[in-house]
């Protein structure tokens, strides 16, 4: 079954891939051992080059407010639904396994999970349960889905009031983003900051206006959404930035890290003006389809590697061989299991939906 799509848009493909792989760097050369006690494996001397990999997070949350935007136009709310667990969930599900064994068999001492905990992470949902992540990782999927339940809400409301845009759910999203900044100590926006994501939506917002600016053209109104959500990033990464520098107890730049943070805005924006019609090549896809098992397993099972050969080997030969391995086993996934998964699951929601919400 043919994985091309005509909305499909290729280059954010190779941009999550890449996103991914910065992730996975950051968590290899220098989350590992700078804090927490993850990995003995110390590479100090090079950490400068991959100690801002943390923002290859921020990019997944621009490129899902542009693809969710660009996926629920032409679908019902319902197909939208199943799309999104369908997607998400049997891929996950095989990835929480897969760590919790690796864990059971060589991680401990180090690394520990228990029955019910694995039970609660198939869930995704186990952080708001007050249960511990298998792989830290997993707290992102968390934002995405309050996310998709965002969308969902918001799709609810259009439907209903057919008078209302997405530009202006954008004008009210913005707007409690912005205010949170200054105002995020109120109880109102300690409430808000949960329901409306507000410490991460600024991305999402900026993928949403990317997607206007693709569907339509870049004017004025598009600019001046972008800049703001563009303000509000930057206002949040120095933040982030300074949580950072106090948890590992190391300088981190703010300029570096907004300078990223701008050049992730500028990249998605060329592809929204069709500046990089160049490299729109479908053969993306393969290599946008091993991102969310990538993200998925290489942090936990990758720090118990580190644990159980370091000591016998080049650190350097360890990790680059580890992060070659995490991505032979995400292609693995991605070819023989995740398609066949989905489509399983995807239509056995279906026949659900069709027998129950008639």
């Amino acid at each position: 079954m043919s994985i091309k799509s005509k909305n499909r848009i290729y280059q954010l493909d190779l941009f999550r891939f890449f996103a991914a792989l910065i992730v996975v760097l950051y968590h290899y050369f220098f989350r590992g051992y700078a804090a927490d006690n993850l990995s003995d494996l110390d590479f100090s001397e090079i950490s400068d080059y991959f100690k801002y990999g943390f923002l290859g997070i921020n990019i997944f949350f621009i490129i899902s407010g542009f693809v969710i935007s660009l996926s629920i136009k032409d679908r019902s709310l319902t197909s939208f639904i199943i799309s999104r667990l369908s997607r998400l969930y049997p891929i996950y599900w095989i990835c929480v396994l897969i760590t919790f064994v690796v864990i059971l068999l060589f991680g401990v001492p180090r690394f520990t999970a228990e029955l019910g905990q694995f039970i609660f992470n198939l869930s995704m949902f186990h952080n708001y349960l007050g249960v511990e992540s298998i792989d830290g990782v997993y707290w992102t999927l968390f934002i995405e889905m309050k996310f998709y339940i965002f969308i969902i809400g918001s799709f609810l409301i259009l439907n209903k009031f057919k008078s209302i845009k997405l530009d202006y759910l954008i004008y009210a999203w913005l707007t409690l983003s912005v205010l949170y900044l200054y105002f995020s100590e109120l109880p109102i926006f300690r409430i808000g900051k949960s329901l409306f994501i507000l410490d991460w939506s600024s991305y999402f917002i900026a993928g949403m206006i990317l997607y206007q600016i693709y569907k339509s053209k870049l004017n004025i109104k598009y600019a001046l959404l972008l800049s703001i959500a563009l303000f509000t990033s930057i206002q949040h990464t120095i933040t982030e930035t300074a949580k950072k520098a106090n948890h590992f107890n190391i300088e981190f730049s703010p300029l570096i890290a907004c300078g990223i943070i701008v050049l992730f805005y500028l990249l998605i924006l060329l592809v929204a003006c069709g500046k990089l019609k160049s490299i729109n090549s479908s053969k993306f896809i393969k290599i946008g389809m091993l991102t969310y098992p990538l993200y998925l397993i290489h942090q936990k099972i990758g720090y118990i590697i580190f644990d159980n050969l370091g000591n016998d080997t080049n650190k350097y030969v360890v990790v680059i061989s580890t992060t070659f391995l995490m991505i032979l086993i995400s292609y693995i996934l991605s070819e023989f299991y995740e398609r066949r998964a989905s489509n399983y699951l995807k239509v056995k929601m279906k026949l659900l939906t069709s027998k129950y919400l008639k």
